[in-house]
């Protein structure tokens, strides 16, 4: 599963306002979490962001996806 950071980072609260995620949730997915805790960690930062955030993540992620998607050979 693709990561859910859009680089628009900024923790300095407690979460990520560009994907949801805590410092412990972006530890985690980096370490290699399996996909049913990654599948949680999307639900949870779904939850934290408002509307309007969570609105942007989501053209943004799967504009992401996409450009990965097309990168492999």
């Amino acid at each position: 599963m693709i990561s859910p950071c859009i680089s628009k980072c900024g923790n300095t609260g407690e979460f990520c306002p560009g994907c949801g995620r805590t410092v412990e949730e972006k530890i985690e997915w980096k370490a290699g979490a399996d996909l049913s805790r990654k599948k949680q960690i999307l639900e949870d930062c779904a939850s934290r962001l408002s509307k309007e955030a969570f609105e942007y993540w989501q053209e943004q992620y799967e504009l992401k996806v996409a450009r990965i998607t097309r990168e492999k050979p």
